[in-house]
């Protein structure tokens, strides 16, 4: 008997829809580990996660459907970074961490990729960036912007980007601590990782909870 198109394409929806029953029992997993922010597991973790969404979608892409860019990572890897740091600061700390949470500046509305809040007070804000995109070399301005904007409301607040690919001169002020690049771009499709290491800007925070 031939099989019809969904028979075809069920392998697939059916493992797309087990994901969410996978990140929840991750998740709950998460929320008894022992994290040690003395390793590098978290770095670790969310560079397989996203070798994972780009093996699949480059492949995909390029292979099968024959097109010319890739599917966006930026989504993805917010997500990625997300699940690991509120698993380990809620858990750990018993503070909220939220993505997309609105800050009220002086006529603005940023709403940073990852904050960490105590009650109302504003504890750390986490801005994610795949790479430094189209705004290229204009990327680090603002980025500083961008945290002037959050210190002009919550001046004690600790600021920090996590960079999938690394844009930051390593010789900077606040590379490797508030700067985080994980990996360098290579086009030979090497792509070294840096010694930066996530779990360091997160234990910066956690020195401030306790």
């Amino acid at each position: 008997m031939k099989s019809n198109l969904l028979d075809i394409d069920c392998k697939f929806t059916s493992h797309y829809k087990e994901l969410l029953g996978i990140q929840k029992n991750i998740f709950q997993q998460l929320r008894d580990y022992p994290f040690d922010l003395t390793k590098n597991e978290i770095t670790d973790a969310i560079v397989e996660r996203m070798d994972s969404f780009w093996f699949f979608n480059v492949n995909n892409n390029k292979e099968i459907l024959g097109r010319d860019i890739n599917t966006t990572a930026a989504d993805f890897f917010t997500e990625t970074c997300l699940l690991f740091v509120k698993a380990y600061f809620e858990q750990n700390v018993g503070v909220k961490v939220y993505s997309e949470k609105p800050i009220s500046t002086q006529g603005n509305v940023i709403r940073p990729d990852i904050s960490i809040w105590r009650d109302e007070q504003l504890i750390a804000a986490i801005e994610l960036k795949v790479s430094n995109g189209w705004k290229g070399n204009t990327m680090i301005s603002h980025l500083l912007e961008r945290e002037k904007q959050i210190f002009d409301v919550h001046p004690n607040c600790i600021f920090g980007v996590i960079a999938f690919w690394n844009f930051f001169d390593r010789n900077m002020e606040g590379w490797s601590t508030k700067y985080i690049g994980v990996k360098m771009f290579d086009p030979a499709k090497s792509h070294p990782r840096t010694n930066a290491k996530i779990e360091d800007l997160l234990l910066q925070i956690e020195n401030v909870l306790h």
